[in-house]
């Protein structure tokens, strides 16, 4: 058993929060990879109980994998600078920005481009299941996620029949330029964001939302602030009065909330998203009871 200090963090609130797509819950416990290695994690209080296989998956590569070295409360104290964010806060503190693999965050977000949570979840598993290795663990059974130079050889109908439809190509496309490093993953973690986000936009399938995502979740850039529809509606409390484009609220997103926009956008979009599944839930409870 590996235990892993885990002061401000919130296990549950990251996993579910929309940034990773194969972590799956039993018995109390959360499977999932970090990288190609699968880990089993629980969270007592402020540590982290841990089981994998892997040698590899030390304390330290745990913690970084949840960004457990960054100091939480200043960061947060940066972002906490109005009433909506300030209530997402304090629901779901504890909420951190996973470090995830560059090029498995890119592949998965081409995958969860206009899909919703549950069939992006459906797609990756596939993907894992006929192109990945099979990985086990206290009768956890799964599949690491592919290689761009596996999936860079896989014909565009192969994908199409695991449910990818117009994302194959892209996908297809956006592995190969990774296999023949004409995109090398290493060499954006180090660069700034700008220059992150305009390499990303060259890839087939990828637009200005997905961009973001992979740039915030891949590369650890935390300027980055992703807006979906969900965004678009947290956005609405500081343009109530105007239509912004998303242009208009990416500028204004990091001047409000500074050089941790990610994380703000995280926080809001966990708040926004979960606000609003409770009050569907409560509207079929109260129309049930009628």
């Amino acid at each position: 058993m590996i235990e892993v200090p885990a002061a401000d963090f919130s296990l549950r609130a990251t996993l579910t929060s929309g940034q990773a797509f194969r972590w799956t819950e039993h018995d109390g416990w959360a499977y999932g990879f970090i990288g190609s290695s699968v880990l089993k994690v629980r969270q007592d209080g402020d540590r982290l109980f841990c089981e994998s296989s892997d040698p590899a998956l030390t304390p330290n590569r745990i913690s970084d994998y949840f960004a457990l070295d960054l100091n939480l409360p200043e960061i947060l104290s940066s972002i906490n600078v109005d009433i909506q964010v300030h209530q997402a806060i304090m629901r779901y503190r504890g909420l951190r920005v996973l470090r995830q693999d560059g090029w498995e965050t890119l592949a998965s977000f081409i995958c969860a481009s206009f899909n919703n949570i549950k069939r992006i979840e459906g797609m990756i598993e596939r993907l894992c299941q006929a192109y990945g290795e099979p990985v086990a663990l206290n009768g956890f059974r799964g599949f690491s996620f592919p290689t761009a130079e596996r999936l860079a050889r896989v014909p565009e109908r192969s994908l199409r029949s695991l449910g990818l439809g117009y994302r194959a190509p892209y996908l297809r496309a956006t592995a190969r330029l990774v296999a023949e490093g004409k995109l090398p993953t290493d060499h954006l973690r180090r660069v700034d964001y700008e220059t992150t986000k305009r390499a990303l936009l060259g890839c087939e399938g990828v637009g200005d939302k997905v961009a973001d995502c992979v740039a915030l979740f891949g590369f650890e850039k935390y300027e980055a602030f992703p807006i979906d529809v969900w965004m678009e509606r947290a956005m609405r409390y500081y343009f109530r009065h105007r239509k912004m484009t998303r242009k208009g609220l990416h500028e204004y997103a990091r001047r409000h909330f500074g050089p941790y926009a990610g994380y703000a956008q995280q926080y809001l979009y966990h708040y926004v998203r979960n606000l609003r599944a409770a009050e569907s839930t409560k509207h079929k409870a109260d129309s049930t009871q009628s």
